[in-house]
């Protein structure tokens, strides 16, 4: 039984399958969370399913290809640029002279 609390893309092994997955989403208010396999199907359990699942933390898989990740480089840029839009933003409408 899944005795540890799920984290947000940790990846696991389920014993009772052997496959691994990686934790997409956690919805608290709808006791449920999102799961992607390893081969790219995406499924929605419970988290009283989770509780009863045996599980254990995975190494990523060498054919591993996660959905929403960035490299470092991609971040900083994405990050960079959105700060000089929204500061340019404030600028052109006198914002920043409070």
């Amino acid at each position: 039984m899944a005795k540890s609390v799920p984290i947000i893309n940790q990846l696991y092994q389920d014993i009772a399958i052997n496959r691994t997955f990686e934790v997409l989403d956690i919805d608290e208010h709808e006791a449920v969370m999102d799961l992607r396999y390893d081969n790219g199907e995406v499924h929605q359990i419970s988290l009283r399913d989770w509780s009863k699942m045996v599980v254990m933390p995975a190494r990523e898989p060498a054919v591993w290809t996660p959905i929403l990740r960035l490299s470092d480089d991609d971040q900083m840029h994405a990050t960079c640029g959105d700060i000089e839009r929204s500061i340019q933003a404030d600028y052109l409408f006198g914002w920043d002279e409070f």
